[in-house]
């Protein structure tokens, strides 16, 4: 075998698990497609601007799923607590009522209206997520009456599974989120230095004991008796004990050829659904606001941060850099009229949000993304609906990424499958290691 392991993708997964493996001393070989590291995570410098695509602040920071992968590689991931989060509502941004304390504390919300939420929060929380997988937000609320408590469950759904719609949002994949975030001291944290931190450590630690190349398409996965023995590039031929596909699993069918998968794998894979929408990234001459907390409206649900407040070091001095992401669906993403629309309603919500905005406007990038999450978590694609961690007519094939069945939605999901799968190829190589010891 030529390595120990092969990695197929370099976003959040195939990194994460590749430098999991490689600190346990594998020889692991990383493919990218793309001339750059980090996928959907990466970023671009441009003119004293550190450019992410979109926002990426991590869900409960330390105590997050990234923090747990750079702790297995003893190494500590540095994060920056942002402001509080601020709902733009009737002409100005109030604090955002996304726990039953804040909902009690708002001014925002009539009596009645926080006994409701606070209800419906309690509801969701209490009792097993998993049980209310296949039930919509919608149907959870079937017979809820305020205006107010259905906005705030809209809003939270947003914000913290991107699932807006409450038709396509599962209310067990919210309960679970939110019963992690009440557990959860941090709620959440944008890692200093930007994801360059995070992509540039698991390189480190990765390259220590395997080797990164960028450029290299994987074009077919070839099978032998149950194994994958080849791993072919536009230019090469690899093998290794595991091979590892860190790649959106709607794709993977393709890498053999359309053939020699289960068709109900192929068919569960090829119909996931991701999250969709609209990026734009703003670099402005001059600050037009302090503000550092997630910025979000209700109607339409969008959301934004100004990441050069959370950390000065992501724009020159003196400017300020703002992302802003509108989730949409696919289809809409995919029609460029509907698109000219949404555009135009998100500068002119901007606006309104940010007078000042556009006279100050260094540069802008406005991005339809067709995937921001692997998934989108509504009924049917839930932890128990998505698929697993392995194929099992493949012995040595494993599957890693933010469209597997791990915990969380977007970057969650991809470190927490990096862990799991990491364990999983750990104790398959060292099967396959004492079965040949033993015929010697």
């Amino acid at each position: 075998m030529d390595y120990d392991v092969i990695v197929i993708g370099g976003g959040y997964a195939g990194l994460a698990a590749g430098a999991l493996l490689a600190h346990k001393g594998y020889e692991v070989l990383l493919l990218e497609k793309s001339r750059s590291l980090g996928g959907r995570a990466g970023f671009m410098d441009k003119d004293g601007y550190t450019v992410e695509y979109g926002i990426h602040a991590n869900r409960f920071a330390s105590a997050g799923a990234a923090a747990a992968v750079f702790r297995r590689l003893d190494r500590e991931l540095d994060f920056i607590a942002p402001g509080e989060a601020e709902l733009w509502r009737e002409g100005e941004f109030q604090p955002l009522p996304n726990s039953v304390g804040k909902i009690f504390r708002s001014s925002m919300l009539p009596f009645t209206a926080k006994l409701s939420a606070a209800r419906y929060l309690g509801k969701l929380v209490l009792g097993n997520p998993a049980k209310k997988y296949q039930l919509s937000l919608e149907d959870f609320t079937a017979g809820c009456k305020s205006q107010e408590t259905l906005e705030i469950l809209r809003v939270i759904s947003g914000i913290g599974i991107i699932a807006p719609d409450p038709r396509y949002s599962s209310a067990g994949e919210l309960a679970a989120f939110l019963k992690k975030a009440l557990r959860s001291k941090v709620k959440v944290g944008y890692p200093e230095g930007g994801t360059r931190s995070i992509i540039e450590g698991l390189r480190e630690e990765l390259e220590k004991s395997g080797q990164i190349m960028t450029g290299a398409k994987v074009t077919r996965l070839m099978l032998k008796k149950g194994i994958v023995n080849q791993v072919k590039t536009d230019n090469a031929v690899y093998s290794a004990g595991a091979v590892i596909c860190a790649i959106p699993v709607q794709g993977i069918a393709d890498l053999f050829g359309g053939k020699d998968l289960p068709i109900k794998f192929v068919k569960k894979a090829r119909e996931l659904v991701p999250t969709a929408g609209i990026s734009m990234d703003i670099g402005l001459k001059e600050p037009i606001t302090d503000k550092s907390g997630l910025l979000v409206t209700s109607d339409p649900v969008t959301m934004g941060q100004f990441t050069s407040n959370i950390d000065p070091a992501m724009a020159p001095e003196g400017r300020q850099l703002l992302s802003w992401y509108y989730p949409l669906p696919l289809p809409w993403v995919k029609n460029s009229e509907k698109m000219e629309r949404e555009e135009q309603r998100l500068r002119d919500l901007l606006e309104e949000m940010l007078p000042d905005i556009w006279k100050v406007l260094d540069w802008e990038r406005t991005l339809r993304l067709t995937m921001v999450d692997g998934f989108l978590p509504r009924p049917g694609q839930t932890r128990e609906d998505r698929p697993g961690f392995t194929i099992p007519s493949i012995d040595n094939f494993f599957l890693c990424g933010d469209t597997t069945s791990a915990e969380g939605t977007g970057g969650d999901t991809a470190f927490n499958s990096a862990i799991h799968v990491s364990r999983l190829v750990d104790d398959y190589l060292e099967e396959i290691t004492e079965e040949e010891e033993e015929e010697d």
